[in-house]
């Protein structure tokens, strides 16, 4: 009886020390609790096809997903390209492995939305007015809504309320509300709310949607495993859970649009 029992925990000991848990984190977009549930589906494809544990994690803030890469309690996340570009730009040793295709689509817009019997026609009636963003760093409900306005000579000097609202939906009901004037989100998010009073002003050009970040700190076999996996999910059921289409490769140039973002960002420093 006791052989058996040191059999069995020499046995886990060295399943455990060979065992090598990836921490899959999640910047979220929307709702984190549906965000959970979503991609608590890829971590148990992975699971399965790794034959290693990922544990799930969803962040709903930038600088707590900063933190966690700081910390080493990241090996692999989900994040908009600025983010990606912003974990580079910090040293973080990652990889942009794979972009997520939805509806066909491995692009989304940025807009510009207003209410629907707001006397702004143009962007240049934007200056002076109240201007909220779903996002404080990412690309389609951010950067890309600045880059409109840095296009058409408006600066921070022209729009003396600008500010992040933390989420599409909030930015969205401000403007709903008349607490701002317009605001900057993704059009997806935009199509939404069409039917709630508002109109879209303005598209920005496209821009990646989103990208998956893996480390190259982890074990190269093990690396490969992941990538491997997420461009073979064909699962219909699992892709279906997740609202996907696939897991792609990022295609040359893919990010050129985007790395500049800091010299758009400098332009409006009340966001910073």
């Amino acid at each position: 009886m006791v052989r058996k029992l040191l059999s069995s925990l020499l046995i886990a000991f060295v399943v455990s020390a060979h065992s090598y848990a990836i921490n899959l984190v999640i910047l979220s977009s929307g709702s984190p609790v549906e965000e959970y549930r979503r991609y608590k589906n890829l971590s148990e494809y992975l699971t399965k096809k790794i034959k290693e544990p990922v544990e799930l994690k969803i962040v709903a803030k930038v600088d707590e997903l900063l933190y966690m890469y700081e910390k080493g309690q990241v090996d692999m996340s989900i994040t908009c390209p600025i983010v990606y570009f912003e974990l580079k730009d910090r040293g973080f040793n990652i990889d942009a492995v794979a972009v997520i295709k939805i509806d066909g689509q491995i692009l989304e817009s940025g807009v510009i939305v207003v209410r629907k019997d707001s006397d702004i026609k143009n962007v240049k009636d934007l200056k002076d007015r109240r201007i909220t963003l779903g996002s404080s760093i990412c690309a389609s409900n951010c950067v890309m809504p600045l880059y409109v306005l840095s296009k058409e000579g408006i600066t921070f000097e022209d729009v003396p309320d600008l500010w992040s609202s933390g989420s599409d939906k909030a930015a969205i009901l401000a403007v709903i509300a008349g607490l701002a004037d317009a605001a900057g989100v993704k059009e997806e998010s935009a199509l939404k709310f069409l039917d709630k009073g508002i109109r879209i002003l303005v598209k920005s050009p496209y821009v990646p949607r989103y990208v998956v970040n893996l480390s190259r700190d982890i074990p190269e076999e093990l690396y490969r495993s992941i990538v491997d996996a997420l461009y073979h999910l064909n699962d219909e059921q699992t892709l279906s859970k997740l609202g996907i289409d696939a897991f792609v490769p990022p295609p040359m140039g893919l990010f050129d649009i985007l790395k500049d973002y800091k010299s758009i960002l400098s332009q409006y420093p009340m966001l910073r």
